[in-house]
Parts: C-alpha cells; structure tokens; sequence
C-alpha cells in the first residue's frame, strides 16, 4: 500500500493516524477496531482502505509518523552550535520527547517492531518500516563518528559500534522502565537525574576528551522539547515521515555516514 501522495491523500490520512491513535489511547491497543476508525475519522470506509489495508498498516504508520529521525536534520538545522558530544545526545533526547508529546508512541513502538506485527503490513509498509528503525541506529552510529573524526571520542570501529548498541539498548530499557508506571520510587528515583546518570555510566567506559555533564544532558533536553513545542500539531505530519526517508533523513553528515 503506498504512502500518501496528494494534499487530499496527506490529509486522509493524517484524519485516519489521529484517529488511530486517539482509539488506542482510550480503548486500548487490543480492544480498537477499524470498523470504529472510519467513523471517528470522518471518513469513508473506501477511503481508509486506499491508504491501510490492515491494523497493521496502521501500526507501523503511526510509528513512522511519530519516528525521531524525521526531525534530527531539522533540528541540527536550529542548533548549528551543538558540540560533538551533545550531538550524540540527539537521538537519545528525541526518544525522551517524543513519548511525552504522543502519548502512545512508545506502546506503539513495542507493538511494532514485534515480527508478527510489521510482517503482516503491506510490503511498502514493512520495506519503509525497515528502512527507518535502521536509520536510527544508523543515526546514532554517525553521531558517534563525528565524535571520533573531531577528536572528541577516542574509540576503534570496534567501540564505535559497541556504543551505538550501549545507547540503543538503554533507551529501550530506560522506556519500558518508565513507561510501565508499575516499578516504585524505591527504585526509580525522579526521573531527569536517574536518566542522565545511567546514560553516564554508558558513556563513562569511553574515551571522551571531556565527559557529558548534566549541563548538556539539560540543555539538549530543553532544545528538544522547545522544538517540539514550536512544531505543534504539526510534529507528527505524514509528510515529515515522507521527506526524512526519501533525503536519509535530511543532509546531516551523521546521518550520511556508514
């Protein structure tokens, strides 16, 4: 099923993902339906199946339209004055963001990546799918590098990769931490500060020419959240999904590197 392709179509089908998403959110992942999302939507049953022929479809859309990486280039844009290690920060404090200002992107994010979820989308959808979730990674990886190429990180291609993985895998055990809303304080302090010191400890084993501070863990977290703020509604728009995938995300050099 191919993505949207005229203002008619962009706009359907942004009617039909906040629909999507306002279902999941007050229903529940498995109690929402499509036969409720026409209604909802306004739209005709014929149309919401031009654009999604499955739950699935819906699902791996809401993810991409939500994806980090349709806003990294933009951003870096903004903040042309950001040092190495605050730009590996990036991809971290989107991840952050972006579950706060969509509400079911990270229980989107966990259903999708599920191979009996995204295998069952139309082949369009799982090959742009695929595309994104290894940009991201692919994100991170450039970030690093840049670090590595300005002196800011001592590291062989070795550690390069195994910080990539470092990162990754703490965000997704950071937000099903939080995002659970079952593990009491005993253990999860406030929130900022428990973040910012296990993303230290991932970070200390390297070779920084000067080590992150909570500064800069702030001071990113702020930009991106002002950034956010300045988008509005307007964040998560099909067409930011279309035009980060079709230029790899934007002309940033992170994002160009392999």
């Amino acid at each position: 099923m191919q993505c949207p392709s005229t203002v008619a179509q962009f706009e359907r089908s942004q009617l039909i993902l906040n629909a999507t998403e306002w279902l999941i959110e007050t229903q529940g992942l498995i109690a929402f339906k499509i036969s409720d999302l026409a209604n909802h939507a306004g739209i005709a049953n014929s149309s919401l199946y031009k654009l999604f022929e499955s739950k699935e479809d819906l699902l791996v859309c809401c993810f991409l339209r939500n994806a980090t990486s349709n806003h990294f280039a933009p951003f870096e844009a903004q903040y042309p004055d950001l040092t190495p290690i605050q730009r590996v920060l990036i991809p971290i404090m989107f991840t952050f963001e972006a579950t706060h200002f969509a509400p079911t992107f990270n229980l989107v994010r966990q259903v999708a990546v599920n191979p009996m979820v995204w295998r069952r989308a139309s082949p369009e959808k799982v090959k742009t799918f695929e595309t994104r979730i290894n940009l991201f990674w692919r994100a991170i990886k450039g970030y690093v590098v840049e670090a590595v190429e300005s002196g800011d990180l001592v590291a062989t291609e070795e550690e390069v990769l195994e910080l990539t993985q470092a990162i990754t895998f703490y965000l997704s055990g950071a937000l099903s931490a939080y995002q659970s809303q079952l593990i009491n304080n005993t253990y999860l302090k406030e929130k900022r500060y428990t973040l910012f010191r296990q993303l230290q400890k991932v970070f200390l084993p390297y070779q920084w020419r000067q080590q992150m501070e909570l500064t800069d863990f702030e001071r990113i977290g702020m930009r991106v959240h002002l950034y956010y703020r300045q988008l509005g509604e307007t964040f998560n728009r099909c067409e930011r999904c279309q035009q980060a995938g079709q230029c790899g995300a934007g002309t940033s050099p992170s994002m160009a590197t392999e």
